[in-house]
């Protein structure tokens, strides 16, 4: 018997109707959802962060690069006795903390930046931003135009903004001012002095050779593999006299190459844009062998006061005489341009403003800020105060950081939290969890997993192997090698300082691995240099951008070729490496003489996992 046609009708109409139903419900009950993210509970609803005294004094020091305003500000910090010196660099830190100690007696100076401390209850202490204590007698804050950093700058804006200080010296460029006034503006007294470039800086006419590089002589490029294919480029005139610096490489091999750099034992010293950040070298020349970096989301030009802030290295008062900056040509692949040096020549002497980004200060929740009471509770809570934040900042002098980051990880931790780790995983430990300083970004983001899986077994009384927290440093290997066992390192002690005896383990088994893998480092780096193949074809050996493995007709015949042929990217890809030198994207290549070394062969050293307290685990 066959089915009227008008009831398969009146079937898709019913089905018609019932879907739109369970969409319009659906938009309902997201609106809902959207409406209780942003409402709080009565009383509950947090408030502006605050500073419970005003400050007394406030003085901003102002001006370009090499003009006298960390030194004037540290005088005044000796002067006083007590207070804090914070900067966004562990660099300098230690340089703070070793002038301060060679002027004041033993004990009065201490060091804290996370990786070190030393004396932190000293009556002066030397830290980084991150670690400074949000009250005190006396505030040194340099590079206080990192406020305006999409990263890290809430730590500016919240010691600023809410930090108990009877005075604050706040070091800056002066274009961070306006950025910087309204933080302050419940302070009794607010004093500006303005520096001025205390060494001529000069642009060169013409570029330079790589045969024609004089010593004390800072080379500037934006990525790891380019800064050794301009290292291989330089060395065969001055041999053994040339070092690297970026950001990949651990804090102590940096401080190596930084201080042989200070003794003349190195004479060209090829870098990143990590040196300009205040740290300060004998360096009379800085020469730029290209002027784009990735910065993470696109490969762009540098902006003026990049520029300036790496061309002011060069003429260091008190160390050098003047200063020049130049191009360096003659290295494949890579170009500078002129007329941005000059540019940023004119902002490092103090003759021409800079473009710094006009970025609002952001502020970031504390728990307390959040009227969360269970882990689960966090996603909607973080997302109920950036809607908050957002409005309540609108006509304000700072504006609501983005904390999806903190949301995603604690969607990552959720899952794991129902099981027996449920027990270990309260409402602080959470918190504390996702707000490691350990990077999320792939490819690492499944280390910041690990680690936090193996606190919450440990906090839960189930074993974990010390090998998950802390792995061993290898036996053999390259530079690269080094440089990732020392990053694990690295993120072992910023989970044992807050998370301490995982695995039977302690920050300090973790720096004696990333010290070691430094140590390695140091030795392989002449040889790293001296070997590097980059900028060359490898099947024609014609001159090729560093990034690059083959030119583009050899790489053309080769797809010809059929299956396993070798392929290359026309553009430079985003993996290359991040601006301070690491690699977000991918593993780096091998590079000088480790390479031959092949793969990792074996693991060293005793430790704790065979019993033993000193030394690294198996």
């Amino acid at each position: 018997m066959s089915v009227p046609s008008q009831y398969p009708d009146r079937r898709r109409k019913r089905n018609v109707v019932r879907d739109l139903e369970t969409r319009d419900a659906d938009h309902a009950a997201a609106r809902v959802e959207k409406l209780a993210q942003q409402s709080w509970v009565d009383g509950a609803e947090p408030e502006l962060p605050v500073r419970t005294t005003r400050p007394e004094n406030v003085v901003f020091h102002l001006g370009p690069t090499n003009s006298g305003k960390t030194y004037d500000s540290l005088l005044a910090l000796e002067k006083n006795g007590r207070g804090v010196y914070a900067a966004p660099l562990r660099q300098l830190a230690h340089e703070a903390y070793a002038r301060l100690s060679a002027q004041l007696p033993p004990g009065t100076v201490g060091l804290s930046t996370g990786e070190e401390e030393i004396d932190p209850d000293a009556p002066i202490v030397c830290c980084t931003v991150e670690k400074a204590p949000m009250r005190g007698d006396l505030l040194v804050l340099d590079e206080s135009h990192w406020v305006a950093d999409p990263d890290r700058g809430h730590h500016w804006a919240r010691l600023v903004l809410t930090g108990d200080y009877r005075e604050m010296h706040l070091i800056s460029a002066a274009e961070a001012y306006l950025l910087l006034k309204p933080l302050v503006s419940d302070a009794k007294k607010i004093t500006v002095v303005n520096h001025k470039r205390l060494s001529r800086l000069d642009v060169l006419r013409a570029p330079v050779r790589p045969d024609a590089v004089r010593p004390q002589t800072l080379v500037v490029a934006f990525s790891r593999k380019a800064v050794y294919a301009v290292a291989a480029a330089l060395d065969p005139q001055r041999p053994g006299k040339v070092g690297v610096l970026y950001g990949a490489l651990p804090p102590a091999t940096r401080r190596e190459v930084i201080d042989r750099f200070t003794r003349g034992e190195t004479e060209v010293l090829v870098t990143t844009d990590v040196i300009g950040h205040g740290i300060n070298v004998p360096a009379t020349t800085v020469l730029f062998a290209e002027t784009t970096k990735f910065d993470g989301v696109e490969r762009r030009a540098l902006r003026t006061w990049e520029t300036a802030q790496i061309a002011g290295r060069a003429g260091r008062y008190g160390l050098t005489g003047h200063g020049s900056v130049g191009v360096l040509a003659g290295v494949a692949g890579l170009k500078a341009d002129a007329g941005l040096l000059k540019a940023g020549a004119e902002v490092a002497r103090g003759d021409a403003m800079s473009d710094l980004p006009k970025r609002a200060p952001r502020l970031r929740p504390e728990l307390d800020d959040l009227g969360a009471f269970e882990p689960v509770d966090l996603p909607e809570a973080l997302t109920r105060w950036m809607a908050w934040a957002r409005a309540a900042t609108r006509d304000q002098a700072m504006t609501a950081d983005d904390v999806t980051s903190l949301i995603v990880r604690v969607h990552a931790l959720l899952p794991l939290l129902r099981g027996p780790l449920g027990v270990a995983g309260d409402l602080w430990t959470v918190w504390r969890l996702i707000n490691l300083p350990i990077d999320y970004n792939p490819p690492r983001r499944t280390r910041w997993l690990v680690l936090a899986k193996a606190a919450l077994q440990s906090a839960a009384g189930l074993p974990v192997r010390p090998e998950t927290v802390l792995e061993p440093m290898p036996a053999k290997g390259t530079v690269e090698d080094y440089e990732q066992a020392a990053a694990a390192a690295r993120d072992a002690q910023t989970l044992l300082r807050s998370f301490p005896d995982v695995a039977g383990l302690t920050s300090e088994d973790a720096a004696l691995v990333e010290d070691e893998c430094a140590t390695r480092i140091t030795e392989l780096l002449p040889d790293a240099i001296s070997l590097t193949a980059s900028g060359r074809c490898s099947a024609c050996g014609t001159g090729i951008a560093p990034w690059f493995t083959t030119c583009r007709d050899c790489s053309v015949g080769a797809a010809g070729r059929g299956p396993g042929r070798e392929r290359h990217s026309n553009d430079r890809h985003k993996g290359d490496r991040h601006h301070d030198g690491h690699d977000r994207h991918a593993r780096p290549s091998r590079t000088g003489k480790a390479a031959a070394d092949g793969r990792r062969s074996g693991r060293s050293g005793t430790g704790r996992a065979n019993g033993g307290r000193a030394g690294r685990p198996r």
